[in-house]
């Protein structure tokens, strides 16, 4: 049985295993985008499918320890970055903008940029360092060690038992981070304004909710949901492919760390497009 979810019938990837000659980085390119799309496949359809198929003691038992690594574990180093951020924005904003007189402006220019853009974009970062370089050591080892193929000689899928329920965790706890860091980055916007341009909390929550939108706020969630998807994915399946013991191992998870954030960033400029209506 393939650890990607059977072979990679992606366009992808099938125009990665075609390209022959002197193209052979394209190559490998296109069939790892091959191989990651039919992971992501393979692993939001057993996600779906798991609580309903199969032994759930063994879904339970990926499944609660990895939420609450993925969620309640992150929720410090996010909030303590969500809250300097909000106050660097803060500090960023209020100057230019009171030498225009217009400082009281400032709460709804960090809410807009904390929702639409740094609240997700910081959390899918701190998410791919922290629990995304995890999941392929952890899959990596079990690798590397032949647990994966113990797995498989006991009839446990690898995509049901091990893919499937980092998907859930992440689709689930990656927007709930995604909402403190919302919380965490405009409380500390709101002490830094206060002390530093004295204005009021009260004007503070004001502005902050007078210029923000469901929209605003749905599209900050709308991304972390895919970028969620985009880490499992990808990290998932550098560790499934590791080889060449440790110094394999490391090369690995430098390049799933390094191939999702780069995936983040694209994927965040495609999602603003789209949501702005640039990109139909």
């Amino acid at each position: 049985m393939s650890l990607t979810g059977g072979k990679a019938t992606t366009w992808l990837g099938y125009l990665g295993r075609r390209v022959q000659g002197p193209l052979t980085p394209l190559t490998g390119i296109l069939g790892q985008i091959g191989g990651i799309s039919a992971l992501l496949a393979s692993g939001l359809f057993q996600a779906a499918l798991s609580p309903f198929t199969g032994p759930r003691r063994l879904m339970r038992k990926n499944l609660y320890p990895l939420m609450s690594n993925v969620g309640a574990r992150s929720l410090p180093i996010v909030s303590m970055v969500s809250f300097l951020m909000g106050a660097i924005l803060v500090l960023q904003t209020g100057e230019p903008l009171r030498q225009f007189g217009q400082i009281q402006e400032v709460p709804g220019a960090v809410a807009l940029a904390l929702a639409r853009e740094i609240s997700p974009l910081m959390t899918a970062i701190l998410m791919t360092a922290r629990v995304g370089a995890s999941f392929t050591a952890v899959l990596g080892s079990m690798k590397i060690n032949e647990e994966l193929l113990a797995l498989e000689t006991m009839g446990i899928r690898v995509e049901s038992y091990l893919v499937a329920p980092r998907f859930t965790s992440m689709l689930v706890m990656v927007p709930c981070l995604t909402v403190f860091s919302y919380l965490l980055g405009m409380a500390g916007g709101a002490m830094v304004a206060n002390a530093a341009y004295d204005i009021p909390f009260e004007l503070y929550v004001a502005k902050t909710l007078a210029y923000l939108t469901m929209t605003d706020l749905c599209s900050g969630l709308v991304k972390s949901g895919l970028f969620s998807l985009l880490i499992t994915s990808i990290c998932c399946y550098f560790g499934l492919h590791t080889e060449g013991g440790s110094v394999g191992l490391g090369r690995n998870i430098m390049t799933a760390v390094v191939t999702s954030m780069v995936a983040i960033i694209v994927m965040d400029a495609l999602a603003t497009g789209w949501i702005n209506n640039y990109i139909l």
